[in-house]
C-alpha cells in the first residue's frame, strides 16, 4: 500500500524544495501570506523527500509535527 519513491523523485523534491527556499530570501515575494505559503511549501517538499513520504507533499509537515500518517484522497 506504501510504495516507495523513485530515487530521481525524492531528489527531485529535495532540490525543489531548496529552490523554494532559496528564492523566498534572495528575491522574496510581496505579501506576507505568500511568504508563509512558499515557506510551507519548500519545507514539506524537503520533508517529504527525505522521509521517503510518498503521498501528498502538502502533507509532509503535519505528519511530521502530528507523528500520523494521513492521506489526501
Amino acid at each position: 500500500m506504501h510504495d516507495q519513491p523513485l530515487f530521481f523523485g525524492r531528489l527531485l523534491r529535495i532540490l525543489l524544495g531548496l529552490a523554494l527556499c532559496s528564492w523566498l530570501l534572495v528575491h522574496p515575494p510581496r505579501g506576507i501570506v505568500l511568504q508563509g505559503v512558499v515557506l510551507f511549501l519548500g519545507i514539506s517538499l524537503v520533508l517529504g523527500g527525505v522521509k521517503a513520504y510518498a503521498g501528498c507533499e502538502v502533507l509532509a509537515l503535519p505528519n511530521l509535527l502530528l507523528r500520523k500518517r494521513l492521506h489526501c484522497y
